[in-house]
Order: C-alpha cells, then structure tokens, then sequence
C-alpha cells in the first residue's frame, strides 16, 4: 500500500534540531530509497515549505531554496507520486470534517486525510488526531519512536 507522509514527518526527518531527527529522517530514507511507491501531496508539500520557512520557526528557517529543494528530490524519485485533491476531494473533505466535528486547523487534517483515501494510500503521521478519520475509510500509521 502507497505511504503518504504528513507534513510533520518531512519536517522531523528534515530537521536536524527536532526531537527524534534521527528516527524519522532514517524511515524516510528506507522508504524513498526502497523501490515501493510513495506518495506525496501538494497539501504537504506546500505546508512543509509554509512551516520550515517561517521566520519564527525554533532554531530559525530553513532558508527557502533548501527547502524547496528538499520536495524537488523527493518528487524527481521515480516511485514518488503526486497525490493532488481528486474529484471526490471536496466531497470527502467536506463529509470527514461534519462526521468528526473538525475546526480551525482540524478541517486541514480532514483535507489531508480525504486525499489519503482517495488515492488508497497509508497516511503516516505523528498526529494522533488523525485517528478520528480511520471509522470513514482512513488507513493510518502512528510514527512514534
């Protein structure tokens, strides 16, 4: 089954400052340096480069051409695929956001997870609010060291 990552594990595999750097940089080695498909949505990446970059991130950002950089590699893999918002994306968002009473920054996880199940991909997270989605069709893995 395809793996999505969230954006919290690019940004703990990515960052060497963050707790567990070195745990979550070393699953998604194995994962893109394998020859499974993975997928990667345009959601996440744009949230990594939003939350990496921002000028208030601890430690300080990481500067932008870095940044992009590290989706470029990941999306020139051969077995990576873009996962964008589908057909049912809306529908699907719209649906786990009523079922789950998601708010605020909830109704970006409903987003996140309407485009794990519509490409039938494992959405890898670290988030365990995610957990609410699984009832509706979501395939979820908790990634704690």
């Amino acid at each position: 089954m395809m793996k999505l990552f969230d954006v919290n594990i690019l940004i703990y595999a990515h960052r060497v400052d963050q707790e567990h750097h070195e745990y979550y940089r070393q699953f998604v080695e194995e994962l893109v340096n394998g020859s499974d498909c993975f997928g990667l949505s345009p959601l996440t990446a744009a949230g990594f480069l939003r939350i990496v970059t921002h000028p208030r991130f601890p430690n300080g950002p990481t500067p932008f051409a870095q940044a992009v950089s590290v989706i470029e590699s990941l999306s020139a893999l051969g077995h990576c695929i873009w996962t964008p918002p589908g057909q049912r994306h809306w529908e699907l968002t719209r649906d786990l956001a009523n079922r789950c009473a998601c708010r605020g920054k909830n109704v970006a996880d409903a987003q996140h997870a309407a485009i794990a199940i519509e490409h039938a991909g494992e959405w890898v997270t670290r988030d365990l609010d995610f957990d609410r989605f699984v009832p509706y069709g979501l395939k979820l893995r908790i990634l704690e060291p």
